[in-house]
């Protein structure tokens, strides 16, 4: 009887051992999402706006609705968002409503230095505008160390004479300017002037 009693003692002794550290880890868990989701901005800038100069010449801009600075290395912008460089052969333009920029900086006032952006991500009604032809889907990542733009999501592509769609996704590369679409691909080509025999 003493000896059932101590197993008894035993087992209920570790069932609820076992008991707390659960819940200890669903608490731990559910503090770490929380605060994963009720971080504060460092600093909020409405009607942002940011210009990048090469000497007193305008090279790049990016406006948005609002600014929102994560320390360290982190920079959403939301409503309206609209950019554009300016390289040799025109402009290159961008438009999404909301974005999230990751950089390699660990300060903010390093983080808008174009050499330390690692990736940007952009989300709803995104426009990529390159030369004369105008890249449209609803998601699209940036990769700066590759200069590749891609997406898993359809996309469309409208230039002078020719429109094409994808159903999964593009990866497109500023350096050669190559674009490749995935999955079925649909278009339409219509050359500016007729052939002549």
């Amino acid at each position: 009887m003493g000896r059932k009693i101590v197993i008894l003692f035993f087992l209920a002794s570790l069932g609820l051992a076992l008991f707390v550290y659960m819940s200890h880890e669903r608490r731990s868990l559910r503090e770490n999402l929380l605060k994963k989701t009720q971080r504060e901005p460092r600093l909020v800038l409405e009607d942002f706006s940011y210009n990048r100069y090469q000497g007193e010449a305008l090279t790049g801009r990016l406006v948005a609705r609002l600014g929102h600075f994560y320390e360290p290395n982190v920079v959403e912008l939301d409503g309206e968002i609209k950019g554009e460089r300016i390289v040799r052969e025109g402009r290159e333009t961008i438009a999404a409503e909301s974005a999230t920029a990751y950089f390699k900086a660990s300060t903010l006032s390093k983080m808008m230095d174009e050499t330390e952006l690692d990736r940007a991500e952009l989300t709803g009604f995104v426009e990529v505008g390159v030369r004369d032809h105008l890249v449209t889907t609803d998601y699209a990542e940036y990769l700066n160390a590759q200069e590749l733009v891609r997406s898993l999501r359809p996309v469309r592509v409208e230039g002078p004479g020719r429109v094409f769609s994808g159903e999964e996704g593009f990866t497109y590369t500023l350096a050669d300017e190559t674009l490749e679409m995935f999955g079925l691909v649909k278009g339409a080509y219509q050359p500016h002037e007729p052939i002549r025999p």
